[in-house]
């Protein structure tokens, strides 16, 4: 099903894209995180700006370097889930296209302790509280909700099925769905879902040539 609402280029509107980890610290030197290595979101970001985007990258802590700058592309950086979501939040309003490429952590220690642990115990207990689900929080529709908003689903089985919930769940447009043997990984393949019940799939190649795949999947459809 074909929907009019899209637009098919990306020229002087503003796009917003999470991208790597998350770092959730329980002392000064331990956190909680994830294999991704950023380079999705940051090949998407890229090739937004490349297409004349004005992007917002909002980008955890990687371990390459950081994109070089362009006029159009503006770089964020912040370690844990809720600065994440504070600074989508703040630069949110006026958000045509939101794309949550971030591995964000679901859950963050309770407690943040001032000095290192020491591994005396042979046990110890974490406590947990769930981190802002900030996807679902930008797709709640209102005011600053974007024209599209678009999700990842890193899976271990069942991956359309797992990536189709998600989808509905969290009211998303599109949503990418992929294996988590892309994590962290220079090349990956994809399938995208939207809410129409629309689905293409996008062969193994490097996440550059990826991106520009994703891109000119959303944008090949009919204008505003």
């Amino acid at each position: 099903m074909r929907v009019s609402k899209y637009f098919n280029n990306l020229r002087d509107k503003k796009v917003m894209i999470t991208a790597g980890p998350t770092r959730e610290h329980w002392d000064p030197v331990r956190f909680l995180s994830n294999g991704s290595s950023g380079q999705m979101g940051v090949a998407l970001a890229l090739e937004a700006a490349r297409l004349g985007a004005n992007v917002t990258l909002i980008l955890g802590p990687i371990p390459g370097p950081i994109p070089r700058k362009r006029k159009n592309l503006r770089v964020l950086r912040v370690v844990s889930a809720e600065e994440m979501d504070e600074k989508v939040q703040e630069y949110l309003p006026g958000t045509r296209v939101f794309v949550g490429a971030a591995a964000v952590a679901d859950y963050r220690p309770a407690v943040i302790l001032r000095q290192k642990i020491k591994g005396k115990p042979e046990k110890t207990t974490l406590n947990l509280l769930r981190n802002p689900d900030i996807i679902a929080k930008v797709a709640k529709r209102g005011p600053n909700r974007p024209s599209v908003v678009i999700g990842f689903a890193l899976e271990t089985q069942d991956v359309l099925e797992n990536a189709s919930d998600k989808l509905r769940d969290k009211g998303l447009d599109w949503i990418v769905a992929n294996r988590e043997t892309n994590l962290g990984a220079p090349e990956g393949s994809a399938t995208l879902l939207s809410r129409w019940q629309e689905r293409m799939a996008i062969g193994h190649m490097t996440k550059e040539r990826l991106a520009k795949q994703i891109w000119k999947a959303l944008l090949d459809r009919p204008a505003l």
